[in-house]
């Protein structure tokens, strides 16, 4: 199990507060006992084929693109180790909700879609799984129309955003169901953890990260030769780190 990180990840961008450093600098040392590697920024290649001219333009006039080119570089690293054995991107800033060519909540460009395009000729099928509370609506947009692709964003039952009342046992039954339901040769995950009870989702403990770690775990063993990786990209409380601590437990 490998932890991709930089302490690049800890620099100060124009965001919203919460999005803060200590999000990925106490996760880091929590997770001291991983092996870690570094991470080089994606070149401007690997992010173009994600993200038109004018989108990474508009990053780049934001002062925002060095900060988001590193962290998209985190998650192609992190795809590139999962080919050999499993790695989680510990990254910032998130980018789940940043399309071809438009980004929003606290996401200028689209880690996991960035690394997905890096790995394509290696594996055809990819489940993306977003386990973030939020609906990675950025994702969902560049691979609408790709059959390889699936992208399953749990817990985002309806527009009325009733997944806000699902208890534990419910979410992570949607995680075994999502698992059990697609065809794929690499498990990708967008991991956010804002779902945490007490943060704004209010739904899993930290044990429950640990559970859905296992499943995916589990599944890529038995299904895609234990092809995993997975990436961060919510949570803003202040146990962060013991919920990825948890879920990594469970995903290595």
């Amino acid at each position: 199990m490998i932890i991709v990180y930089s302490r690049g990840f800890e620099g100060r961008y124009p965001t919203n507060p919460v999005e803060h450093p200590d999000r990925v600098r106490l996760a880091a040392q929590e997770l001291s006992g991983y092996e870690f590697f570094e991470p080089a920024p994606a070149s401007h290649a690997e992010i173009s084929a994600v993200h038109t001219e004018g989108h990474i333009e508009r990053v780049r006039l934001r002062g925002l693109y060095e900060a988001a080119a590193l962290a998209a570089g985190g998650a192609v690293a992190a795809a590139r180790i999962s080919m050999m054995e499993p790695a989680f991107g510990l990254i910032r800033p998130p980018g789940h909700h940043a399309s071809a060519d438009h980004s929003w909540g606290m996401c200028f460009f689209n880690n996991i879609a960035i690394a997905v395009k890096a790995i394509r000729k290696h594996v055809r099928r990819l489940l993306i799984l977003d386990i973030d509370l939020h609906f990675g609506d950025g994702t969902v947009s560049i691979f609408r129309w790709d059959p390889d692709v699936s992208v399953v964003n749990i817990g985002a039952i309806d527009a009325n955003f009733d997944y806000i009342k699902l208890e534990s046992g419910g979410y992570i039954e949607q995680v075994e169901k999502a698992l059990e339901s697609h065809e794929y040769d690499i498990i990708c995950v967008s991991a956010g953890f804002d779902t945490y009870r007490l943060d704004w989702g209010g739904i899993l403990d930290i044990d429950d990260y640990m559970k859905i770690g296992s499943l995916i775990r589990d599944a890529s063993e038995d299904r895609c030769g234990g092809r995993r990786f997975a990436v961060l990209e919510g949570g803003y409380h202040q146990d962060l780190r013991y919920c990825i601590r948890s879920f990594i437990s469970g995903f290595e």
